[in-house]
């Protein structure tokens, strides 16, 4: 029988799952790409393991994924002790990254670039032509470099604020802005990358720790690229 959802605890400590049911699929790895064979479900989740998964989650995903048949993922709010703390993400001009969150009051359903480290729910065929995470980045920003290749791909990610779900423990994701730019230089234009590290002079050089390996990674990414500047403005605050 087909799971209905497969879902990754972004770990490699083995727990047990808090729902037993034939209709799930549950695996545990720090990549994804290490248990894409074994996946057999259309939807996919990605969660941490402090996310607090549940029945009443699932249904409602469930939903969503029934609803929205055109997108690709699918980045609910995550809740810490009954406040938002994350959600997708945005580009900024001159930060970078913002929450989609605190440019979002009124809720709405609406594109983003990337999901949060927390729980993302993906399209297991988007995983798939993703492949892995890109070893280069260490921090909670390969989630970042994931979304701009799945845009890259002609992908749809979108913020649901309908769909909200619980985290146990308060997560440690601070944006590392060398980090950050090298994202910028791989995935994005040459223009995108120079107006950032306008903003962050340091950042410029960061680069040239291994630039022609970003070059190679950035053409692998952009030569058949499906993402337009109108798909882009979209996705600025």
């Amino acid at each position: 029988m087909q799971h209905q959802f497969d879902i990754i605890v972004l770990t490699h400590e083995s727990f047990q799952p808090p729902i037993e049911d034939s209709a799930l699929g549950w695996f545990f790895a720090e990549n994804f790409s290490e248990v894409i064979p074994k996946l057999d479900a259309e939807w996919t989740i990605c969660i941490q393991p402090q996310i607090q998964i549940t029945s009443e989650f699932l249904n409602a995903a469930a939903d969503l994924c029934l609803e929205f048949p055109f997108a690709d993922a699918f980045a609910p709010r995550i809740l810490f002790q009954g406040n938002c703390i994350s959600s997708g993400f945005l580009l900024e001009r001159k930060r970078g990254l913002i929450k989609e969150f605190k440019k979002n009051p009124a809720n709405e359903f609406r594109k983003i670039a990337s999901l949060p480290a927390e729980c993302g729910i993906y399209s297991t065929r988007l995983l798939q032509a993703l492949g892995d995470f890109d070893d280069e980045f260490k921090t909670d920003l390969k989630f970042f470099d994931l979304g701009l290749r799945a845009l890259h791909l002609g992908a749809n990610l979108f913020a649901t604020p309908q769909l909200q779900i619980a985290i146990l423990e308060k997560r440690k994701n601070s944006i590392d802005n060398k980090e950050l730019a090298r994202i910028y230089f791989k995935d994005l234009s040459l223009g995108h990358f120079l107006h950032f590290t306008l903003h962050h002079p340091l950042t410029f050089f960061a680069i040239f720790k291994n630039r022609k390996e970003l070059e190679e990674k950035s053409l692998e990414v952009t030569e058949i690229s499906k993402l337009t500047e109108e798909t882009l403005k979209e996705l600025r605050v």
